[in-house]
């Protein structure tokens, strides 16, 4: 190869290289499908190399303001993933990676987040995710789910002190997403499954251990008699 060969060669691998490096980081999520993905944003900054993403959230989580970042190589086989950091003293540390290929959903996330609107009227607060996967094909079903959850029930219920929360792992479990989560006691368990759409289903049983009083309190709130205590479920959507 000639000299001046290699010079033409060079210039255009470098000018590819601030092409890639420029790019904006809006445009970049756009045109990679981000938005079908449930991943969105009141304000994008920045190159795809080094964005920040103003408000953004994950369906209905919110995950604050980021620091975000593309996978060029994911970018150039036409898959979306996105790198994100958040460190915030009011909100909380949050970090993992979305995906918004297939198989589309997050991956190595760890942090809190508040749960918008909680579980229905189960009162959850915040979700704490402890190397958190969970991933769905094309066909919505789940083919990834690992790591913890633990939900944050702020509200009283029955004189209960669940200000520990509850916490489990993440399986699949019949194409769907699944958390079984407990107390430290183990007398209070919520199961909560969704699907690549954000529909999900909760059930949180107390196991009132014959205590009459307790299965009177809770019957006031919406709690019925089941085979694993009293139960209260609810369906919606993230």
């Amino acid at each position: 190869m000639s000299e001046r060969r290699r010079w033409i060669v060079g210039a255009a691998l470098l000018a590819l290289l601030l092409i890639v490096l420029t790019f904006p980081m809006r445009l970049a999520l756009s045109l990679s499908g981000a938005g079908d993905a449930g991943i969105a944003a009141r304000e994008v900054r920045g190159s795809v190399w080094s964005g920040t993403l103003i408000d953004a959230r994950l369906g209905a989580l919110p995950l604050g303001t980021v620091r975000a970042s593309l996978s060029p190589l994911a970018l150039l086989g036409g898959d979306t993933e996105l790198a994100f950091t958040r460190a915030d003293e009011r909100l909380g540390a949050l970090s993992g990676r979305l995906h918004g290929s297939d198989p589309r959903g997050m991956s190595d996330v760890n942090g809190v987040t508040s749960l918008s609107g909680g579980l229905g009227i189960v009162p959850v607060d915040t979700i704490r995710f402890e190397g958190a996967s969970v991933r769905f094909d094309g066909a919505g079903k789940c083919v990834e789910a690992a790591g913890r959850l633990q939900l944050m029930v702020t509200a009283p219920i029955a004189g209960l002190d669940l200000s520990r929360g509850l916490s489990g792992p993440i399986a699949c479990a019949n194409g769907r997403a699944q958390a079984a989560l407990a107390s430290q006691s183990g007398m209070e368990r919520l199961t909560l499954s969704f699907d690549a759409r954000g529909a999900y289903r909760a059930q949180f049983a107390i196991n009132v251990d014959r205590d009459p009083a307790m299965a009177a309190a809770l019957t006031v709130l919406g709690f019925k008699p089941g085979a694993n205590g009293y139960v209260l479920t609810a369906a919606g959507r993230f």
